[in-house]
């Protein structure tokens, strides 16, 4: 799999259409709860057909989306939304942020543990970016991958 560069926008996430398949799914925003949300979204790609090296990128993404709404912000509960279309998959990730203080890449040190995950996300992602709930009591992060979803 080659890995791209992805584009990276402050606007919605793209629209998938009505024949997409969706899945959405509530957690606590606990540590804990990342490898539920990793579960989860396998639990559903798998049922959806989605080929095996789309199922392991969704979940890297899901769980760097999930674990960043859970560091970083003040949120009680995570949303995350899915959806899949014959060649693609969108994850959405909303928390109860502000979306003043959107996540951005980070430059990692060389030993450190942190500030990697959103060039993970970049990196295996068509598109992602960050935009305000509609209600403006939250933000979510998505991700667009391309995959092969079984019709």
């Amino acid at each position: 799999m080659a890995l791209t560069d992805a584009t990276s926008t402050t606007g919605p996430p793209p629209a998938l259409g009505s024949s997409a398949r969706r899945a959405t799914f509530v957690l606590s925003a606990d540590v804990r709860a990342v490898g539920e949300a990793r579960c989860r979204v396998l639990e559903h790609l798998s049922s959806w057909g989605v080929n095996r090296d789309g199922c392991d990128i969704a979940v890297l993404v899901v769980s760097e989306l999930f674990t960043n709404s859970v560091v970083h912000t003040a949120s009680r509960m995570i949303t995350c939304h899915l959806g899949a279309t014959p060649d693609k998959l969108l994850i959405q990730v909303t928390d109860e942020g502000s979306y003043e203080s959107a996540p951005t890449p980070q430059r990692a040190s060389l030993h450190g543990e942190a500030g990697r995950g959103l060039m993970l996300v970049k990196a295996v992602s068509r598109r992602w970016g960050v935009s305000p709930t509609e209600d403006g009591d939250g933000r979510t992060a998505w991700a667009e991958l391309l995959a092969q979803v079984r019709a």
